[in-house]
């Protein structure tokens, strides 16, 4: 079956199908005939790790005046007047379509091509020292391919948030440790580290993650020529490495708001 796959002339449609209902053969048909199709699935995951953020943006910037609106409320007394004045500052900085739009997405696209770029080279470097062949380019492609599960994510999410008119506050299992306090309760009694990274690491595992890491391991079997053993043991190593670097922001930051509630105290 992936020999006639190989075979046979794939469109742009078919391919996404097979990604979902043939992934290795896909991926075998990809690295020797679609070289020059990574672009299709790059062209989708930008996309669509855009369209969430666009789409949240008016939910997001009435949300940010509210929680400046309930400072001020809470701790208004406080505040001299040029203090209220600079709240109020930052309460239409804080809704500007700028912060709210703009940053977020030319952040989210940069750590989407960053991402991708670690994860070739990553998957070269480790893959060359175990015994695979390949080249850096191929492991690219391959990474582009394998991030459909992600796209798919991003397009639910869109739709969930424009039908519900809610945001996602809580990603993947996060919620099952999230801090629902209001938010002046939040600034004065902060979330502890430990709560911190659980929900940072908890945010990350959802099914999208697992299909993606799939996909990671079929797409490396094929181009690198590693035994499923090796590619499964490279991939989850290099996943557990990444997520542990991810989460370093937040331990600081954790570290940070337990030394100013210390001090504050």
């Amino acid at each position: 079956m992936d020999a006639e796959v190989s075979r046979q002339k794939m469109g742009l449609p078919r391919l996404l199908g097979g990604i979902i209902a043939r992934p290795r053969a896909t991926f075998r048909y990809l690295n020797e005939n679609g070289r020059r199709l990574w672009w299709f699935p790059a062209l989708i995951a930008v996309i669509m790790v855009v369209l969430p953020i666009i789409a949240a943006g008016p939910i997001q910037a009435r949300l940010a005046r509210e929680a400046v609106a309930q400072v001020q409320e809470q701790m208004g007394e406080m505040f001299s007047p040029e203090q209220k004045q600079q709240m109020e500052q930052a309460q239409q900085m804080a809704a500007s379509p700028l912060v709210i739009t703009v940053f977020p997405s030319i952040t989210a696209v940069l750590g989407l091509v960053v991402g991708w770029l670690v994860w070739a080279g990553a998957l070269y470097l480790v893959g060359m020292v175990v015994g695979g062949h390949t080249s850096f380019g191929a492991l690219f492609r391959m990474v582009t391919w394998a991030w459909i599960p992600y796209a798919l994510r991003g397009f639910l999410q869109t739709l969930y948030i424009l039908f519900t008119g809610q945001i996602i506050a809580h990603p993947g299992l996060s919620g099952l440790v999230a801090d629902n306090r209001p938010v002046g309760e939040m600034l004065k009694a902060p979330p502890t580290t430990g709560q911190l990274l659980a929900s940072a690491f908890l945010a990350r595992i959802d099914l999208f993650l697992f299909w993606n890491l799939f996909l990671l391991v079929m797409g490396t079997v094929v181009v690198t020529r590693l035994s499923g053993r090796k590619a499964t043991a490279l991939v989850l190593s290099l996943w557990l490495l990444f997520t542990l670097i991810a989460l370093v922001p937040t331990l600081i930051s954790g570290m940070f708001m337990g030394q100013s509630a210390f001090f504050g105290g």
